[in-house]
């Protein structure tokens, strides 16, 4: 009954107005999220989550299963396979999508969406294009929701939530078009619906290329520009920013915001001055205190060589006191504290010397003695750089999906 079309307006207006009051209910818990997630948790548990999703869905299969086999038998096979399918998804994207119990929460939150997005189409769209025109809609809510985040203090860009947000949405559509089969969806599509689509699909890349565009130094340029956009300048919460994948056979892979040759060039022109940054500024103590005084955007080279210098001392140091009890964490921290020296001792050299950070031969042969050089590495700093594409590549990839989606709108969704 819920995915049945009815000609009223009032009807169609309620059906958007229950979706926008969804997602306005998102949007403003956002701020609280964190505050709410630590109560449940420790009222209940750091699985609490997980736990409220199996019970949710230990109650959902079976009403699901009732409303299969009381349905139409010729279509009872079909709608079986489906769910069984569905199941398998979901259970992978839980088992290998979620990096804390938390995000389980996803599913309850872009799934009601998704469902609200359908039945809200419903009045407008008739045919199987309604699927598709859902989970766009739903795209670029979830593209939103992260841009609402990464403004709100103490949050974090993720492209990973929008991935996530945007499973759980289509799982539940798949699951309306695949068990639930509503009537009324005709074929063939109608003109108007493909229009929809390509509207849709045009702000889903645009989303995406304003997103690829958000750099930190773009960012940074403009905050300190506005005055009222001043909070985001040097922020923790990185969007996008490209970069360079460097691979050196003898020591693995690292990233840096410069090429190889930029690199060893800042370190000759300006290594000794960096360094004697490291030997004296108070600020390294603290990770955001050095972020508030040496921003990336202003000193890329001066922020990574503070970024592998404090990785090999923190590794080099604590990777001790794992030696009885745990051995393999023992010559994992050990094999990382000498990964980043060499980076450092090869690519940063001036600069590691006046720093008077340069390991001597008695540490060096210590920390070598454990450490598993057989092991392929890949340093940790930088590793949120975007390194497959440049920027103007990417707006190239971007500008032919938005062709593509023009030459579908001339071909099938004129008039």
């Amino acid at each position: 009954m819920m995915f049945r079309r009815t000609p009223d307006s009032r009807s169609s207006a309620a059906a958007w107005s229950l979706a926008g009051a969804w997602v306005g209910i998102l949007f403003l818990a956002i701020p609280f999220a964190r505050n709410i997630q630590e109560a449940a948790e420790r009222l209940a548990g750091p699985h609490v989550y997980l736990a409220l999703t199996a019970t949710l869905g230990a109650i959902f299969v079976p009403a699901v299963l009732i409303h299969v086999f009381r349905g139409d038998r010729q279509q009872m096979a079909r709608r079986l396979g489906g769910l069984a399918l569905l199941g398998a998804l979901a259970a992978w994207v839980m088992r290998t999508q979620l990096q804390t119990p938390a995000e389980a929460i996803h599913f309850f939150e872009y799934g009601i969406l998704g469902l609200l997005l359908f039945r809200a189409w419903r009045h407008q769209v008739q045919d199987s294009l309604i699927y598709p025109i859902s989970a766009l809609s739903l795209v670029g809510i979830a593209w939103l929701d992260e841009w609402v985040q990464w403004m709100v203090p103490g949050r974090f860009w993720d492209f990973r939530d929008i991935r996530l947000n945007t499973l759980a949405g289509v799982l539940f559509l798949l699951f309306i078009a695949w068990v639930v089969v509503p009537s009324g969806i005709r074929c063939p599509v109608e003109r108007s619906s493909v229009r929809r689509l390509c509207r849709l699909a045009w702000l889903a890349i645009l989303l995406m290329g304003i997103a690829i565009s958000t750099t930190p130094g773009r960012v940074d340029r403009i905050a300190g520009r506005i005055p009222f956009l001043r909070f985001l300048y040097n922020n923790e919460s990185v969007v996008n920013e490209f970069g360079h994948r460097h691979a050196d056979p003898e020591i693995g892979e690292f990233f840096s915001r410069m090429s190889l040759p930029e690199l060893l060039r800042a370190d000759r022109d300006r290594g000794a001055e960096a360094g004697g940054i490291l030997a004296r500024h108070p600020a390294l103590a603290n990770r955001l205190e050095f972020r508030n005084v040496f921003p990336a955007t202003a000193d890329p080279f001066l922020h990574e060589l503070w970024s592998h210098w404090i990785r090999r001392n923190h590794y080099g140091a604590a990777g001790w006191k794992y030696r009885e009890n745990d051995p393999a964490r023992f010559t994992d921290h050990l094999t990382v504290a000498m990964r980043e020296n060499q980076i450092l001792e090869k690519y940063f050299p001036h600069a590691l010397e006046a720093s008077g950070g340069r390991w001597d031969a008695g540490e060096r042969s210590r920390i070598t003695a454990h450490a598993d050089l057989d092991r392929p590495y890949a340093s940790a700093v930088g590793d949120h750089l975007a390194t497959a594409v440049s920027e103007g590549e990417a707006w190239l990839l971007l500008l032919g999906l938005a062709g593509l989606v023009g030459w579908g709108h001339l071909r099938w969704g004129r008039e």
